[in-house]
């Protein structure tokens, strides 16, 4: 057995050639071959609800089978057990697998194909600084019955040496290629593409009344980069542009958690997160403000427009599709996304801790949460609820805060959370409706071109904004009464 370090970078087609340029190159003589793998798993899908995976690899010497499990996966970095044995033949020998590395027994009958994952790969051994890192080229596609996935990835995978150094390399790329952090094994991709799964779902970490601030924060800022990664690469797969709205909203759970955590964090730290979190945020922001078209014609932009309603709609359609491929080849995303991880995994922020950091960082997080849950009560400002609708939607970013802290720490304060949670989250949707009726209303242009019919019906429904604020401020009114109560008691 060997425990697997490996960073995977995401890399476009159109950057493979500006990649293979690289000065960092030059020295080294690459390798290339061609690797094709199956892999296995139950027909009611065990090994993977396990978080493992089970495959043989034709190489050009033989065969190979690998078994890998679940281990720790945040921020693009896979630090996971995987065992490795050489076949004489193309078939799956169960008792190559040791005794324990799995929590459930399987018999060879009870394994079938999934799908394959066929790649050309180029491989280079770099010596960098004091570390020896396995730089590895995969193009090629993930092949399912369901249809294929292409895989364009890097994989940089330490062989000797420290963790701090296999970043730097990785960062040193990402300033001159457009790459992006990646979470999803090829596993993975070929799982959610035979079983037409185009959700994220990754688990919230469990936290404990007496898990210290520090890990707290590793755990919930770590959760947010997975997500976060995971719902940039979903979005490429899927063409589905809710991932793109799921994206900003991960990078503001990210601003909310390193103003819960600043006691801890000294300021030059919280001044590069932000850096890093404005960046993106502010490239990402002007694409999906041109959101009500790109929803419903993504995938439908090039085809020819049956009106000029719609031929209006496929423009900003085109023009946002255009902005996110710039962005997407823009080296600055990635290199910024993979500076908050290595900054992460490298404990950067721990740099300039004064005694008062170090002690807030060690305190139970119950303690050092408390303070966060007040300040997020008294941000809502209930005045607001009562005029009109532009005033309601000011409170949008301070409703979220606070139902992101519920979801966080429910397990952990149980009952009094869950009275506060639900009033949240009914409020969080209708600010949400109330929103998206406030981008109607400035589509004049496009709502002249409409049909008469569908004109009349798009006024009869922004009309509605009225029963929708009454049911705002009703709701407003739940949220303050349990504010209240929570005050009067203790958290």
């Amino acid at each position: 057995m060997s425990q697997e370090i490996e960073l995977k970078l995401t890399i476009s087609q159109e950057s493979i050639e500006q990649f293979l340029n690289l000065t960092l190159l030059k020295a080294y003589v690459p390798t290339s071959f061609t690797l094709e793998n199956t892999y296995f798993d139950t027909p009611d899908k065990q090994l993977t609800s396990y978080g493992a995976a089970l495959r043989i690899r034709k190489t050009p010497t033989g065969f190979v089978q690998t078994l890998k499990t679940k281990g720790q996966n945040v921020g693009g970095l896979h630090q996971r057990d995987e065992w490795e044995y050489p076949l004489s033949e193309n078939h799956l020998d169960l008792s190559l697998i040791p005794q324990g590395s799995m929590p459930f027994s399987l018999a060879s009958e009870q394994l079938k194909p999934m799908f394959q994952t066929n790649f050309n790969r180029t491989q280079w051994l770099i010596e960098f600084q004091q570390s020896v890192v396995e730089l590895v080229l995969d193009v090629g596609h993930v092949e399912t019955a369901q249809g294929n996935d292409q895989i364009s990835e890097l994989e940089l995978e330490l062989k000797t040496g420290n963790l701090e150094d296999l970043f730097k390399l990785a960062q040193q790329i990402s300033e001159q290629v457009a790459v992006m952090p990646s979470d999803l094994s090829k596993a993975e991709r070929g799982y959610r593409l035979s079983q037409a799964n185009t959700d994220v779902q990754v688990s919230l970490p469990e936290l404990v009344p007496q898990q210290s601030m520090e890990s707290a924060f590793c755990a919930l800022f770590g959760y947010e980069m997975e997500r976060l990664q995971r719902h940039w690469q979903v979005f490429w797969s899927t063409q589905e542009w809710r991932h793109l709205q799921a994206f900003l909203n991960t990078l503001g759970n990210m601003e909310a958690e390193i103003e819960w955590f600043q006691g801890m964090l000294p300021t030059e730290q919280i001044r590069f997160v932000h850096d890093q979190i404005d960046w993106i945020s502010n490239a990402v922001k002007p694409i999906l403000s041109w959101w009500p078209a790109c929803f419903a014609l993504s995938q439908d932009a090039e085809k020819q427009p049956q009106s000029v309603a719609i031929s209006l709609q496929q423009n900003k359609a085109k023009k946002a599709i255009r902005a996110l491929n710039a962005l997407r080849e823009n080296p600055e995303l990635g290199h910024r996304t993979l500076s908050m991880t290595a900054w992460l995994h490298s404990r950067d922020w721990r740099n300039g801790q004064s005694s008062d950091h170090l002690k807030i960082a060690e305190m139970p997080v119950t303690d050092g949460i408390d303070y966060c849950f007040d300040k997020a009560l008294n941000d809502i400002q209930s005045d607001c609820f009562a005029g009109s609708a532009s005033h309601a939607l000011t409170q949008s970013p301070a409703v979220h805060r606070l139902l992101i802290l519920c979801q966080y720490f429910d397990r952990m304060y149980g009952q009094q959370m869950g009275h506060l949670r639900a009033p949240l989250q009914a409020l969080k949707d209708n600010l949400s409706r109330l929103s998206a009726m406030a981008v109607v209303a400035r589509l004049k242009d496009w709502l002249n071109e409409l049909p008469f019919e569908q004109q009349a019906s798009v006024h009869s429904w922004a009309r509605s904004q009225t029963v929708l604020l009454r049911d705002i401020k009703r709701l407003a009114n739940k949220l303050i009464k349990s504010r209240e109560s929570l005050h009067g008691g203790t958290l």
